[in-house]
């Protein structure tokens, strides 16, 4: 078959070349399930890619490489961002979108719609497996930092967020903490998801008490806001889910003159750089950024030159930077 193009498409799903146009570009919303199924069957039987001149890569052109992020106010993303553009080998480019939760499957689809010959996914997909088997069907390389678990049909690059759940507690539970607060929001990634589980099951192996307060997002507005519902609770150590809400809930404790860490411990994770300049010091998740950043992007283009080689896999260990937010219990 030469170069597919939507005429294709929409000849083999029996629908207007307008209708496919509008189903792949996410205004179909008019069109009923049964219709839209058949426009994406179509587009995955034969393999459409639109503009499919840019996804040629003939000696010396440029690559494009499409990025999805839940947001670039949260730093750990934005600093996600800027390390990969420092990292980004010659004649590769760029193109940065941002989609949180319900949202980055439409990224991904936008970003193949514009032409990238390879998709770096920070955030959490709704149908990721969907979506990565749609992409192998179509050429397009995948990398995800999220959905990283039996998605075999995507190569994967993470810091273990299991490993860094399991150090958050054994430090808790070494400094004599049994009654903590788990902080996090309404709705859970997969990697969340992991950190979430390893810290509670090493907490409660070993006898401790765990409350749980959740947040709207992951930001410092919403730890500060938190800070009355986790002195509710009388833990005497509090696991924040990111250093934001880390940052946000000693903020909140503070302004209720609950010291850190004379009467509660906080632990965060990232370890982004404000978190060794905060007073206190925050007590954080050390993630290997650059490493995985790299990582990333070696084999998102590994990927493009070489469609059929075997599933990449690259996890990273996580550390615990112990700083001063955290203390014995008295």
């Amino acid at each position: 078959m030469g170069k597919v193009s939507i005429r294709d498409v929409a000849s083999l799903a029996g629908v207007s070349i307008a209708t496919v146009s509008q189903v792949l570009n996410g205004k179909g919303g008019r069109f009923s399930e049964k219709t839209k199924v058949k426009v994406l069957a179509a587009r995955d039987e034969i393999g459409y890619v639109p503009n499919a001149s840019a996804r040629s890569l003939k000696q010396g052109a440029n690559m494009l490489i499409g990025v999805v992020v839940p947001s670039l106010q949260i730093q750990f993303f934005g600093n996600i961002v800027q390390k990969m553009q420092e990292h980004l080998p010659e004649n590769t480019s760029l193109s940065i979108m941002t989609a949180d939760r319900g949202a980055a499957d439409q990224a991904v689809e936008t970003l193949v719609n514009s032409g990238v010959h390879g998709i770096i996914v920070v955030s959490q997909l709704t149908q990721p497996v969907a979506i990565a088997q749609s992409l192998k069907r179509r050429g397009v390389a995948l990398v995800v930092l999220e959905n990283h678990d039996e998605l075999s049909d995507a190569d994967a690059v993470y810091a273990s967020d299991k490993i860094g759940g399991r150090l958050v507690a054994q430090h808790l539970i070494s400094l004599g903490h049994k009654h903590v607060v788990l902080l996090g929001n309404q709705l859970y990634t997969d990697n969340l998801l992991y950190r979430t589980a390893s810290f509670k099951e090493t907490m409660l192996a070993a006898g401790a008490k765990v409350s749980e307060v959740t947040t709207r997002n992951l930001t410092k507005h919403a730890g500060r806001a938190a800070a009355m519902a986790v002195s509710i609770t009388q833990a005497t150590a509090a696991f924040a889910l990111n250093d934001e809400l880390a940052v946000g809930l000693i903020s909140g404790l503070n302004a209720h003159g609950i010291r850190v860490p004379e009467d509660i411990s906080v632990v965060g994770y990232d370890d982004t750089d404000y978190a060794e300049f905060f007073t206190p010091a925050l007590t954080t998740v050390q993630q290997p950024v650059e490493l995985v950043v790299k990582a990333a992007i070696k084999t998102v283009i590994e990927r493009i030159k070489q469609p059929d080689m075997t599933r990449q896999v690259t996890a990273f260990d996580t550390t615990l930077v112990i700083r001063s937010s955290t203390a014995p219990l008295k």
